[in-house]
């Protein structure tokens, strides 16, 4: 179960960051109400905490607790232009869809990462502040593999995709991102490690992601409509039944000299070596492989594989 998220220290300072309010579930479609949607979309977020902490834990090896705070309904640019904190922000695709998610992460738990990476504790007082060291550029990638696994798993709740890490900006001036509709949804996610406290990531996605992904979803109210008609399938069937398709085998194509073909007679046998690979040609096309042989005193024709 996922819970409401609570402002948290971002290191030991008595800086915080913005958290915001309650989602709005109304006029998610540019149509008219929908709240399919959003219901659709909690079933990611209840799946996300656990995947999250499982492949961060692994990565930075070191043992943490993470939460994930209900998504809220935000107009972009005022999320964005609320971020006040040191974070880089990646960027992650899902399945073939244009519309990005986007990750921020805190560069508080970026550094913390790298310090229990290499063997550290992280003691609520690290910073790091201007110009990406490489120790923080290569672990971004890392945690881009990580958070795409997490989001992969979550995201098997509704479909069957793959997220993937694609970039990462290290301003949030350097983000732009092309919506029809402006608002997204965000979901603060807090971490303790070693028993401090950071407002660690947010995750945003968009609107316009999951109305692309709506056609995809077993919706309730379409199940009627996917229900097979058992009368149309009947006759499906039985025309089915209907169609006759010429099959045939060649047992062997000998080949002989052109006087030996002059002379054959009424009565001549040719050898045929055995094999198990005669062809099953249905129309022109090669069906099967197989092998001929005997059963209940007739001959018989036994597949050994399909084409």
């Amino acid at each position: 179960m996922t819970k409401s998220h609570t402002s948290l220290t971002d290191s030991g300072t008595a800086a915080t960051e913005n958290v915001i309010g309650s989602a709005n579930h109304s006029l998610l479609k540019k149509g008219g109400p929908d709240d399919i949607l959003l219901l659709a979309y909690k079933k990611v977020e209840r799946k996300l905490e656990s995947g999250l902490k499982v492949h961060l834990s692994d990565l930075i090896d070191c043992d943490m607790k993470l939460e994930v705070g209900d998504s809220a309904k935000s107009p972009f640019k005022d999320w964005i232009s609320g971020q006040a904190t040191m974070s880089v922000y990646l960027e992650f695709q899902l399945g073939a869809l244009e519309s990005p998610i986007l990750v921020r992460v805190a560069r508080t738990f970026l550094n913390a990462s790298v310090d229990c990476f290499f063997g550290g504790q992280f003691d609520g007082e690290a910073q790091s502040t201007g110009e990406l060291k490489k120790s923080e550029i290569a672990m971004i990638e890392r945690l881009g593999g990580a958070i795409a696994t997490g989001l992969s798993q979550a995201w098997s709740a509704l479909l069957d995709t793959t997220v993937r890490y694609s970039g990462c900006a290290l301003a949030k001036d350097d983000i732009e991102l092309d919506m029809d509709d402006e608002n997204v949804l965000v979901s603060a996610i807090s971490v303790q490690l070693s028993g401090h406290p950071i407002a660690a990531f947010d995750v945003i996605q968009t609107l316009d992601g999951l109305i692309a992904i709506e056609p995809q979803l077993n919706r309730p109210h379409l199940r009627e409509v996917n229900e097979v008609d058992p009368i149309w399938k009947a006759d499906l069937k039985d025309s089915v039944e209907q169609i006759y398709l010429p099959v045939r085998s060649v047992l062997a194509r000998p080949t002989m000299q052109l006087s030996e073909l002059s002379r054959l007679a009424v009565g001549d046998i040719l050898p045929v070596a055995p094999t198990d690979n005669v062809p099953l040609i249905v129309g022109d096309r090669v069906f099967a492989h197989g092998s001929i042989g005997e059963q209940n005193g007739g001959v018989a024709f036994k597949i050994k594989n399909f084409l």
